[in-house]
């Protein structure tokens, strides 16, 4: 199966809720069902990358990891782990066309 990869460099692919209950942030148009508990419409990452930039992801632009990134944060994850995970879609990002 090929990766399904979101504008912030998630792999949707391999999320417990991809494809059943979320379609990836293309496929939702940036509104995942998560987007309520960070209280926000659209994901404001996704919202920048597809509808203000019109770019393919945030790997191709100059601005990349910006305040976005973190101003949508799971209050699950703990600091490090938000980092951890920071580091890996950036990593997954660069590594796109």
């Amino acid at each position: 199966m090929d990766k399904t990869v979101s504008f912030c460099g998630v792999v949707c692919s391999e999320c417990e809720y991809y494809p059943n209950d979320c379609k990836g942030c293309t496929g939702v148009e940036g509104r995942p069902f998560w987007i309520q508990y960070v209280e926000q419409d659209i994901c404001k990452i996704y919202d920048c990358c597809a509808n203000k930039k019109k770019i393919a992801h945030c790997g191709k632009c100059s601005e990349l990891p910006c305040n976005y990134y973190f101003d949508t944060v799971d209050p699950n994850l703990t600091e490090k782990e938000r980092n951890e995970g920071l580091k890996k879609q950036i990593e997954m990002l660069k590594s796109l066309e």
